[in-house]
Order: structure tokens, then C-alpha cells, then sequence
């Protein structure tokens, strides 16, 4: 079995979901000690909202390990919840979010849609070559990033 790319989930962005959930558990209990009006409340309700759903994210991020994306004997594979593989003569069209932060990427077929999200170990590298061997294969590739001004 050929393997032409492979990439690996990252720890790295749970961590930041840990440290929005922490950040806000101390801005309600400034909140608390600190009250001024009836205001505080809904400032203590929100956080704690988002409190809960960073922890919701960390825990799914956290447990995430192993191969988030592969290229093996012309098959995409996207390691989800159940792995998902696509023939890369079935894809027509595959759109990748080629900012920092995380790995997004969208792959039409022309029956469905398949899309991935996650942080993967040298997602710029990996970004790179996922682009280069899919556009080598001769699979339209639309990059974009979000928020540079472009």
C-alpha cells in the first residue's frame, strides 16, 4: 500500500478551548465577587455558556488522535467518527482553507459532499502538500483564507 499524504491530528488547538473555558470561569467569579447591577447576570449566564461549549469543544478535540487525513492507492480517506473513503477519481472539486489555525477542507463529488475540520501536527506543511498532489492528480483546488484583507 502507497501512501502519497498523510496527516496526523494535533492537540494544540484543545488547548486553546481549555484556556477560553478557564478564562471565562474567572470572569464569572470576578463577576460574582464583584457585583454591581443586575447586569452581572447576564454577563455570568453568557459566560457561563460559553464556558460550557469550550469544554464541549476541548473534550472533542482531546480525544481526536492518529490519522486525520490520508492519500493512499488513489482514495482520500478522512479519519472521522467512521473513516470516510473517496475515490480520487470520484472528486471534482476540493476547497481548502489555507489560513492558520485549523484544517478545513471541502471536497465535492458529484453525488455529495464531504467536509473535515480539525487541527492537524504541521498543518501549514501539510496544507501545502495536500494542495500540490491533488492539483498533480489534476483535481481542481480553490484555496482561501479568511480575514487577510484580500
Amino acid at each position: 500500500m502507497t501512501k502519497d499524504f498523510k496527516a496526523y491530528y494535533s492537540k494544540y488547538g484543545a488547548w486553546i478551548f481549555l484556556s477560553c473555558a478557564l478564562f471565562c470561569l474567572v470572569a464569572i467569579v470576578l463577576l460574582s465577587i464583584f457585583w454591581v447591577d443586575d447586569s452581572a447576570l447576564i454577563f455570568i449566564i453568557l459566560f457561563s455558556m460559553i464556558a460550557a461549549v469550550s469544554l464541549f469543544c476541548f473534550a472533542d478535540t482531546i480525544r481526536k488522535d492518529g490519522v486525520a487525513v490520508e492519500i493512499a492507492e488513489n482514495k482520500l480517506v478522512l479519519y472521522k467518527k467512521d473513516p470516510v473513503v473517496i475515490p480520487l477519481t470520484d472528486v471534482w472539486y476540493v476547497s481548502v482553507h489555507n489560513g492558520f489555525g485549523s484544517f478545513d477542507i471541502l471536497i465535492k463529488t458529484q453525488t455529495k459532499k464531504y467536509q473535515l475540520h480539525c487541527f492537524i501536527k504541521e498543518g501549514r506543511k501539510k496544507k501545502e502538500e495536500l494542495i500540490c498532489l491533488l492539483r498533480s492528480k489534476g483535481i481542481k483546488v480553490d484555496t482561501f483564507a479568511l480575514g487577510d484583507g484580500s
